[in-house]
C-alpha cells in the first residue's frame, strides 16, 4: 500500500534515506541541512530541534564519530571483527550459542535470521534453533530462551578443538551475514590480544568518562566504540562484553556499561540486601600504624563554601567518628541520619570545568549504626587532594564538601575525632535590636517571617524568645 501523497515522510525516514545514500562519514552540520531541506520543523531554532532528532537515532541509524561528524552505522559495522573461545561442551555438541551476536546486529535482529560464511566466501550450512531453559533468581524462576547455531560438520572440518577460537567478521550488518574463521588456541597471538582488548576496553572506558549520565546505553556505545577502534578490521579482541568483564573499572549488564564503584541500581542495592551485605565498598586491610595516622579534613558547605571547619580523624576511626565531629563542629542537631560519598574525579568537560563521580560509601545514624558505620577512615585509600561528600538530614539535605589537607602522624596526648579550625566569622546583627540602636549578634533566623534574602529577619537568642512558636533556623558562622 503506498503512502497517500499529503503525509510528510518522518525524520527517520528521511535520515535513513540519507544514510543510506552515504559512502563514508558525514559532517552533523551538513546532515543537518539535508534532513531540513526534506523536512522543515516548526521550531524557533530549527537546526537545534532537528539535532535532537538525529541525536535519538544514535544506535539506531547513526553513530557519533566525534561531537561534529556521524557515520551511518552500517559502515561504522562493517568489517568489525570479533572472537569467541569454545569450550569443550560446546565443541562436543557442536552448538554454538548466538545470543552475543545480536549486539553486533540491528537491534530486534531475527537471529534465526544469521548467515555464516567461511573464509573462502562459501556458504556455511548451519541449522539456527533455539531452545527454553529455566532460570531461577532471587526473584523466582523464569524460561529464557537461548539461541544456537549447529556447527558439528563445521567443527569437524575444519578440526576444533575446546579452547579454540571462532572469529567473526560481519560481511552484511543489515542482513546479519559473518564469515567465520578458525583459530587453534596454540596459534593465538597473545600479547596482540591483550593489546587489542585493552584498546577496546579503553575506548568504552573513554565514553562512559565522557558522558554526562555515568552510564553507558550498550545499543548506543557498542557501534560507536567499534566505529572509532584503529584497524577495527584487523587482529580480532575478546567479544566486546567478554572483555570488558575482564576489566574491574566497569560493570556489564545486556543494556548499560556503568562504573563498577558507582551507583547501582534498586535492583543492585536489593540483591546486595537480599544477600546480606552490609557495606557498600570491599574492606581494605591497613597495618596498625597506618590506623594511627591523622586525617586533616577542611570541611565547607557546599552552597556556603566561606563556612569551613577543620578536622582531624585517625585512620582507625569510622565515618560514624567523623560524621560526630563535623556534626558537633557545624552545631547541627544530632537526631538525624549522615551519608558519605568519595568525590572521584572524572574526564573534565570541554570548558575545562572539573567534573566528579559520587562512588557511595554508606550511612550512618544517630545510634552509630548503617550501613557505613563500620568502614574506616584508613580503608578509603585517600591521598592528599582527595574529596569526600558528606550530607546531613537527608530532609533538610545539608551537604558538606570535605577536603583531605593532610596526612601525618599523631600528636602526642590528643584526642581524636576534633575540630583544629574554623573560618573567622562574618556576624550578622539582630534586627530588632538594631531597631533600638543595639548591635547584638544573631543566632537565629525566623524562616516564617522572612519574605525573601533581602529581607531576613535575623535574630539574637533573646529576641528569638518572641518567635518560640515560628520555625527557627540556626545561623552559622
Amino acid at each position: 500500500m503506498s503512502r497517500p501523497q499529503d503525509i510528510k515522510p518522518t525524520y527517520t525516514e528521511i535520515m535513513t534515506r540519507i544514510l543510506d545514500a552515504a559512502q563514508g562519514t558525514i559532517p552533523l552540520q551538513e546532515f543537518s541541512e539535508q534532513v531540513l531541506a526534506l523536512r522543515t520543523i516548526q521550531a524557533k531554532k530549527p537546526l537545534q530541534a532537528v539535532r535532537t532528532q538525529i541525536r535519538q537515532q544514535v544506535g539506531h541509524l547513526l553513530v557519533f564519530l566525534d561531537p561534529e561528524t556521524i557515520l551511518p552505522i552500517r559502515l561504522a559495522m562493517q568489517g568489525v571483527r570479533f572472537r569467541i573461545q569454545v569450550d569443550k561442551r560446546t565443541v562436543d555438541s557442536g552448538k554454538v550459542q548466538i545470543d552475543g551476536l545480536s549486539y553486533y546486529l540491528p537491534r530486534q535482529f531475527p537471529l534465526k535470521d544469521i548467515r555464516f560464511m567461511d573464509d573462502d566466501g562459501h556458504p556455511i550450512n548451519i541449522q539456527v534453533g533455539s531452545v527454553t531453559e529455566k532460570v531461577k533468581s532471587a526473584f523466582g524462576t523464569y524460561n529464557n530462551t537461548v539461541w544456537y547455531a549447529d556447527l558439528k560438520d563445521w567443527f569437524r572440518d575444519r578440526k576444533v578443538y575446546p579452547k579454540a577460537y571462532l572469529l567473526f567478521t560481519i560481511l552484511d550488518w543489515q542482513s546479519g551475514v559473518f564469515q567465520l574463521e578458525h583459530e587453534p588456541y596454540a596459534k593465538r597471538d597473545s600479547a596482540l590480544l591483550q593489546q587489542r582488548n585493552q584498546l577496546l576496553v579503553d575506548l568504552f572506558w573513554g565514553m562512559l568518562e565522557n558522558t554526562a549520565w555515568e552510564e553507558l546505553l550498550t545499543h548506543e556505545a557498542v557501534p560507536t566504540v567499534y566505529a572509532r577502534l584503529p584497524e577495527k578490521s584487523g587482529y580480532p579482541p575478546d567479544h566486546w562484553m567478554v572483555a570488558l568483564e575482564k576489566d574491574k573499572r566497569m560493570d556489564v549488564t545486556d543494556w548499560s556499561i556503568r562504573y563498577s564503584d558507582g551507583k547501582g541500581s534498586m535492583l543492585d542495592e536489593m540483591m546486595r540486601e537480599i544477600n546480606g551485605e552490609s557495606r557498600n565498598i570491599p574492606a581494605v586491610p591497613f597495618s596498625r600504624e597506618q590506623g594511627k595516622l591523622i586525617y586533616r579534613f577542611k570541611v565547607q558547605l557546599k552552597h556556603q563554601p566561606k563556612i569551613w571547619r577543620t578536622v582531624e580523624t585517625q585512620g582507625s576511626q569510622t565515618l560514624v567518628d567523623l560524621n560526630n565531629v563535623i556534626v558537633m563542629a557545624f552545631h547541627h542537631d544530632s537526631e538525624h541520619m549522615g551519608g558519605f560519598w568519595k568525590l572521584v574525579p572524572r574526564q573534565a568537560t570541554s570548558r575545562g570545568v572539573m567534573r566528579y563521580r559520587e562512588v557511595d560509601l554508606g550511612d550512618v545514624n544517630p545510634l552509630g549504626e548503617g550501613s557505613g558505620a563500620e568502614i574506616k577512615i584508613a580503608e578509603l585509600d585517600l591521598t592528599k587532594g582527595d574529596k569526600l561528600k558528606f550530607v546531613y538530614d537527608f530532609g533538610d539535605w545539608i551537604e558538606h564538601v570535605l577536603t583531605l589537607e593532610e596526612i601525618e602522624p599523631p600528636q602526642a596526648k590528643a584526642d581524636y575525632p576534633h575540630e583544629v579550625a574554623r573560618n573567622k566569622p562574618r556576624y550578622v546583627y539582630c534586627v530588632e535590636c538594631e531597631k533600638k540602636g543595639k548591635q547584638t549578634i544573631a543566632k537565629w533566623l525566623c524562616v516564617q517571617c522572612s519574605q525573601g534574602p533581602d529581607d531576613e529577619v535575623l535574630l539574637c537568642e533573646k529576641c528569638a524568645r518572641k518567635h518560640e512558636d515560628h520555625y527557627l533556623d540556626e545561623i552559622l558562622y
